[in-house]
């Protein structure tokens, strides 16, 4: 049977969409996004690579909520499933990028050892945990559409299920990262203590930030579980509160503590401070021949010792 849309057994939105706050919002992912495109672009720290196209993934998601709401009250399912999946699979994106972080600042702290996970493991696991949960809400957001009221069930459920797989994925992240925090506060590593890199800031802002994901996260697991007839899908405030400024939240503080520092610290490079408007380059130098073999820590792509790098405005 085709979705009654004309019923209170499904219905498109349960109030009037503000396009007005769609404005609001486009403008916010759009400013913020862009300023995170100047910043991937003159730091190339590409891991940032996700976060800029989930930014403005939030962009369009919010342009096709403006057309969509341009039909009422004869809403159509293509319009209404394309303004909702990308606001859905944005953070997905999100979280892959501060995962990458996470690793990168363990690295540059030469904290391997204290890792709960296995460096070398640790990002691979978290973003297989993302793919996975990505990918299975694609596909509950591809099913949706599909004209019946049983395919926008499994869709649905299917996309819980996502959903529950990044709230579980991000919570064993959470864990590991303070416990990783506080081993290394309780026992510094020489690297640590000669870092450049303001790294109890950078682990701040990936806490605050998954704090943030992992709210929204849950928002979004406990609305699709009520079903359409939800008091979350009832009340559009709840959507712009706990999802749209969240997760706008989480672009901005990474304008500002952009995490390219311990890229370039890792690798020789160029890392973004003031918010994009000072790039500083980092010039890698090799260790001495009295370069001591625990105060520095092989990267990928080099040696990174604590002392043994030089920085320039660029």
């Amino acid at each position: 049977m085709k979705i009654p849309t004309n019923s209170d057994v499904f219905k498109f939105y349960r109030y009037t969409p503000s396009v007005a706050a769609c404005i609001i919002f486009i403008i916010l992912f759009t400013v913020t996004s862009t300023i995170h495109l100047y910043q991937l672009l003159r730091t190339r720290a590409w891991l940032l690579i996700p976060l800029v196209v989930g930014g403005f993934g939030e962009s369009i998601g919010f342009i096709i909520r403006i057309m969509s709401s341009k039909q009422a009250p004869d809403y159509t399912l293509e319009l209404f499933i394309g303004q909702s999946s990308p606001t859905l699979l944005a953070p997905a994106l999100f979280a892959a990028t501060i995962y990458m972080c996470l690793g990168r600042i363990i690295l540059a702290t030469g904290g391997q050892h204290l890792s709960p996970i296995p460096v070398k493991w640790l990002t691979k696991f978290f973003v297989a945990g993302d793919i996975l949960g990505l990918a299975t809400q694609t596909a509950g957001a591809v099913i949706m559409p599909q004209g019946t009221l049983a395919d926008y069930h499994m869709g649905s459920n299917i996309v819980i299920a996502g959903l529950a797989a990044l709230v579980f994925s991000f919570g064993i992240f959470i864990i590991v990262s303070i416990t990783y925090s506080r081993r290394l506060q309780a026992t510094p590593t020489p690297l640590s203590l000669s870092t450049p890199l303001k790294w109890k800031r950078e682990l701040r802002v990936l806490y605050i930030s998954s704090a943030l994901i992992f709210i929204r996260s849950i928002y979004r697991l406990v609305e699709y579980s009520e079903g359409n007839k939800g008091w979350l899908l009832r009340h559009e405030w709840t959507f712009y509160v706990f999802d749209a400024v969240l997760m706008w939240i989480v672009l901005v503080l990474f304008n500002f503590y952009h995490p390219s520092h311990a890229e370039a610290l890792l690798k020789g490079g160029k890392y973004s401070k003031r918010m994009g408007m000072r790039i500083v380059g980092i010039e890698m130098e090799g260790l001495g021949s009295g370069g001591s073999r625990d105060t520095c820590v092989e990267a990928e792509g080099g040696i990174l010792k604590g002392s043994a790098v030089r920085e320039q405005e660029v």
